[in-house]
């Protein structure tokens, strides 16, 4: 098969041979996804909106006008930042603790030992796209259990996709 002058039946050298193989197999991938067969591009079934709620726990701030409704608020996603997004809504909780009461009943009571610790969940709404995989803004997949970034001109939170509401247009 290989001669001693490193040609392939005689005729082609081996390191040729290994250059055009490698050249089809790129025109042949390069064809393939120039027709759409690609497995990264991903079927987009709708267009809408998607109002999604991010829970962010123990968050320390002393003045609580810093969070505005309406605003618009950085994300990063992935440790990739992506586009201003609107704030929808905002729900401030202070912390709360859990203990047994005299009757082996579970009482709840405001934390008096943190006050400027609190709960926040904020809703934001942006542009997004249905596909198979799930709910995409930007490129970046939105399921619940991510963590997010939130930063705007006061604060820089992190926080977790709780919730993923989405409506097509």
């Amino acid at each position: 098969m290989i001669d001693s002058q490193g040609k392939v039946f005689g005729r082609l050298n081996i390191i040729d041979l290994s250059l055009l193989i490698i050249l089809a197999a790129m025109a042949t991938g390069l064809l393939w996804a120039f027709l759409g067969q690609s497995p990264l591009q991903q079927k987009i079934k709708a267009r809408g909106e998607a109002q999604v709620m991010v829970a962010i726990r123990g968050a320390r701030f002393k003045d609580p006008e810093i969070f505005k409704r309406g605003e618009k608020v950085f994300l990063t996603i992935r440790n990739q930042r992506y586009e201003p997004v609107e704030v929808v809504e905002i729900v401030m909780r202070p912390r709360e603790i859990v203990f047994l009461g005299a009757n082996d009943k579970p009482v709840v009571v405001t934390d008096p030992t943190t006050p400027e610790v609190r709960d926040i969940d904020m809703i934001f709404a942006h542009s997004a796209e249905e596909t198979d995989e799930g709910i995409v803004m930007g490129g970046h997949q939105l399921k619940v259990g991510n963590t997010v970034e939130l930063d705007a001109f006061g604060y820089r939170f992190n926080g977790s996709i709780m919730k993923v509401d989405f409506k097509a247009q």
